[in-house]
């Protein structure tokens, strides 16, 4: 059995609790297929900051069932009530049909899907650029700036053969508008899973009437169909900095939740391990992105990672990172 860390996931872990494999094939299908599948081991401490993917139904791989030689499995799809299906090593196959749950209005959920897109309505990128010294540390107005216009320019250009890009507006209706859809957003993007949104029972929404009220009002405003919002902030440490940083480390990352994800399906990696939130580091980037719904507030995708330090004047540099956060977003 092969095993993927995601560049994300900080730190090493034993994933079964115990020093020699417990493995198993085991098969996994349910009614309707298309389901994720998330692993947890019995008396799983890690579960509350790490979790483990095995990809969607039908699936078939050899599971570690580690000394205690059983496991939860965790299955979620879009309109069906989340099942827990514990197993054991003689386990072997396992089939669930899943029930489906209705929405407030009692009607049945969709399956997961963006609506039809034409136009994208961009917030001005939120991101601050600080210089960290060890007695204090300021943020950069000229790098802050710089590098929102280049987070603009390599948006606009990364999506300007699918859709149009509109700016955010400068006036004072718009920043009224904007200020609940950046709290509510703010949220999401911290709190949302990347990997799970698309496959939780049933959408997620903005958390306040009047941040769905402002999408609603922005998409009708502006013609486009989605909100797209983007934040962020890269800590530069100074030369004395990192001249006195003796023995310190900062395990940093180098890709999104989702650019990890789609890299281990790609590669057939039979498990993804990746941690819940975002870690802290000393010197890098975090970028974190959310698309939403203008018609009803929904949070359609959303995707965070943390990088190296990004040089905003490299085009080349902007645009592999700008590829990677928008990884999924289809």
């Amino acid at each position: 059995m092969k095993r993927i860390h995601s560049a994300i996931f900080l730190g090493i872990f034993c994933l079964t609790g115990c020093a020699t494999p417990n493995k198993h094939l085991l098969k996994v299908d349910t009614t309707p297929p298309g389901a994720l599948v998330s692993v947890h081991t019995a008396g799983d401490v890690d579960s509350a900051v790490t979790r483990r993917i095995a990809g969607t139904t039908p699936l078939e791989k050899k599971f570690d069932f580690g000394k205690p030689g059983q496991l939860r499995l965790e299955i979620e799809k879009r309109g069906y009530a989340p099942h827990v299906e514990k197993v054991v090593c003689e386990t072997g196959e396992v089939s669930v049909d899943l029930e489906t749950v209705k929405d407030e209005d009692g009607k049945n959920i969709s399956d997961y899907a963006l609506p039809e897109i034409n136009r994208i309505f961009l917030f001005i990128p939120d991101i601050k650029v600080i210089e960290r010294g060890f007695s204090q540390e300021t943020v950069s107005e000229e790098k802050s700036r710089q590098a929102r216009e280049e987070l603009i320019k390599g948006i606009d250009h990364y999506f300007s053969e699918k859709y149009q890009v509109i700016n955010a507006g400068s006036s004072e209706t718009d920043a009224q508008l904007l200020k609940p859809l950046w709290r509510d957003a703010r949220s999401a993007m911290e709190l949302v899973d990347p990997i799970r949104l698309r496959y939780l029972a049933k959408p997620v929404l903005l958390e306040t009437k009047s941040s769905r009220s402002a999408a609603n009002n922005l998409k009708d405003k502006y013609g486009t169909e989605v909100i797209l919002i983007v934040s962020g902030k890269q800590n530069l440490e100074t030369s004395g900095m990192k001249a006195g940083k003796i023995g310190i480390t900062a395990l940093g990352t180098a890709t999104s939740y989702a650019g990890g994800y789609s890299r281990a399906l790609a590669r057939g990696d039979s498990f993804f391990v990746y941690n819940l939130y975002t870690p802290d580091f000393a010197e890098g980037t975090i970028l974190k992105a959310a698309l939403i719904d203008g018609r009803n507030g929904e949070v359609l995708w959303v995707n965070k990672g943390v990088w190296g330090r990004i040089p905003f004047d490299d085009a080349n540099a902007i645009e592999a990172v700008i590829t990677d956060l928008f990884t999924g977003m289809e």
